[in-house]
């Protein structure tokens, strides 16, 4: 019988010694610091330009038919496509024959640079994931368009807030697709509202509304007081809020809120906050994370990481974000 990736047979329980993948690796290589990627799921993309259908159930109607009535047939497709462009991301590392020799502290520089360098390749992933670094006003950047690549430019994905503004390009009356701005002047330009239960309802009811249930919130350090209260209110005590990931029960079930370095001033969201079902987001992997050997002529060891990639939003409905907040 061939050997195969799934069979065995005695002495052998189960089938090991397949090699896993060096994107599960470095998944598993400081997760806290990129819990949106660690959240997510993967999905197998099969083009540079990704596209997939989400569709939406109608509004629920009155619906009362005579014993013998007539079809109407008035129904058309309400199917939508989406897409997203794949981006490359690679990370190197060159270590010289005489420190991969060297004895170092904290063990091997070569090993320690590869391990250091994958959490950087998962960092780029995750800040292309928010769409930032595309306009050195984070508020711009995070809504553009994916860049498709030519010869001379490379390509670049579009991050989740384009696709939760669900192809609404501005403000309108506080909203921008499911994207709400809770802000003095409403357009994520004004003085900055406290987030409080109620503020903290609409946005989930935003999701709940379209069909979806929130599960999980991304927040950053800013906005972290302002659910430690509601916290407390809840618990009676401290207990676990100081913790990365706190589960309190709101009107729409059970939400996780997960702490985000990424929305803090530094990167210009210290006022966002991002809810949703994120079984509904994806990795799409076109050319799945691989370490490579990189020739050369030099004393040195090269080494690459490689991945090609893009976020796939398989329903924009079941997310919302909400700006313009304070603790």
């Amino acid at each position: 019988m061939a050997i195969t990736s799934t069979g065995f047979q005695a002495p052998a329980t189960k089938r090991v010694g397949l090699v896993p993948s060096v994107y599960d690796k470095i998944i598993l290589i400081g997760a806290d610091e990129t819990p949106m990627l660690s959240l997510i799921g993967t999905s197998k993309v099969k083009s540079i330009k990704h596209s997939w259908i989400t569709d939406t159930i109608g509004e629920p109607k009155k619906n009362a038919q005579i014993e013998i009535s007539d079809f109407s047939g008035a129904g058309k497709s309400t199917k939508k496509q989406l897409d997203n462009d794949t981006q490359i991301f690679t990370t190197e590392v060159s270590v010289s024959k005489t420190m991969q020799t060297a004895q170092t502290y904290g063990g091997k520089e070569l090993e320690n640079e590869i391990t250091k360098k994958a959490k950087e390749h998962k960092l780029d992933i995750e800040y292309a994931l928010f769409g930032l670094g595309r306009d050195t006003d984070a508020k711009k950047s995070v809504f553009k368009a994916a860049t498709p690549r030519t010869d001379t430019t490379a390509s670049e994905m579009a991050g989740i807030f384009y696709y939760v503004a669900n192809g609404a390009s501005a403000f309108t009356g506080g909203k921008c697709g499911n994207v709400l701005a809770f802000d003095a002047s409403g357009d994520w330009k004004g003085a900055s509202t406290p987030l409080t239960e109620s503020v903290l309802s609409q946005i989930l009811q935003q999701i709940w509304d379209s069909g979806a249930t929130p599960k999980d919130v991304f927040i950053g350090a800013a906005l972290k007081p302002a659910i430690n209260k509601l916290a407390t209110r809840q618990f009676g005590n401290e207990k676990a809020i100081n913790s990365r990931v706190v589960s309190l029960d709101t009107d729409f079930g059970k939400v996780n809120f997960r702490m985000h370095r990424f929305l803090s001033a530094k990167y210009g969201l210290a006022d966002t906050l991002i809810a949703g079902d994120f079984e509904f987001a994806k990795n799409g992997l076109f050319l799945p994370t691989e370490i490579e050997d990189v020739p050369t002529s030099k004393t040195a060891k090269q080494k690459r990481y490689y991945t090609e990639c893009c976020l796939e939003i398989r329903n924009p409905a079941a997310f919302a974000i909400g700006v313009g907040l304070k603790a």
